[in-house]
């Protein structure tokens, strides 16, 4: 049977979260035809105003294909700030982190808990029953800072999602806090996680030149340490659930945004793979 899929039949709602009143924009897209009898499996992704479009196009490609690609049709869910930017850095401030940094001043941090209880209790029960979604087979997926908080929804809440995918996940932003909710983590837990890093984000691209900004890029990335931080953060999480169900990547010749095309395709394969 021949499938034809299309961004055009998505469908965008706005939600409250009971948890905290700040209303959200969610867009919604699954395949044609008929899920499998368990439902549609599906991505959580965040930033959904900048990678809603990225990941169901990437589904759209492999999924025709799964013999090739190892990536199967599933569904996809974008969560966005209800604000038309790309990305909102007020409201990421808010949502995806948990306590304060020290290393970056924001009014309005610390929101985490509350936008995860609105994912993981209102939303994903809500458009579960809805749209026939496998709440057995879904993955939570995160870039940069909202790859912080995808790590941070593990340790707190490691049965809200069977795949967790931390694409260059800002680690930085409070260390200590994030190892010690991973620190909880049990090996009798089930959920399998991508934790993946571009090359570039440890030493500046070859292509940006020599002068302050490059010296200020360097300085910045000397104290994020994001290679360092989260491969640190995978190791813990191989101590705690097992090596075989953590997967850490550092792609070659990819930076802090490239890398992220990357991470689509593999956090899609590993959330097909037995």
């Amino acid at each position: 049977m021949t499938m034809t899929w299309s961004l055009a039949d998505s469908r965008v709602r706005k939600y409250s979260a009971t948890s905290s009143g700040i209303e959200y924009e969610i867009s919604i897209w699954q395949p044609k035809g008929e899920p499998p009898k368990q439902g549609w499996p599906v991505v959580y992704v965040l930033d959904g105003n900048a990678l809603f479009a990225t990941v169901v196009e990437a589904i759209q490609r492999g999924g025709r294909r799964p013999d090739a690609t190892g990536v199967g049709p599933a569904a996809v869910v974008g969560i966005a700030h209800g604000d038309e930017r790309l990305f909102a850095t007020e409201f990421r401030y808010r949502d995806f982190t948990f306590e304060p940094s020290a290393a970056v001043k924001a009014d309005t941090a610390g929101g985490g808990r509350a936008f995860l209880d609105f994912i993981s209790r209102q939303l994903t029960p809500e458009l579960a029953r809805e749209f026939n979604f496998n709440r057995a087979h879904q993955m939570l997926f995160g870039h940069s800072l909202a790859g912080y908080f995808v790590l941070n929804a593990l340790g707190l809440q490691p049965h809200a999602f069977s795949h967790f995918a931390a694409i260059s996940p800002s680690v930085w932003w409070q260390p200590d806090a994030l190892n010690k909710r991973l620190q909880q983590l049990q090996a009798t837990q089930a959920p399998r996680v991508l934790i993946a890093t571009g090359e570039w984000e440890g030493t500046p691209a070859p292509w940006i030149p020599d002068g302050p900004a490059r010296e200020q890029l360097i300085a910045r990335r000397n104290t994020r340490a994001m290679l360092t931080h989260a491969a640190a953060v995978a190791d813990l999480c191989q101590q705690q659930l097992g090596p075989q169900r953590v997967s850490y990547r550092c792609f070659p010749e990819e930076d802090h945004s490239s890398v992220v095309m990357i991470g689509i395709q593999r956090a899609l394969r590993l959330m097909f793979e037995p």
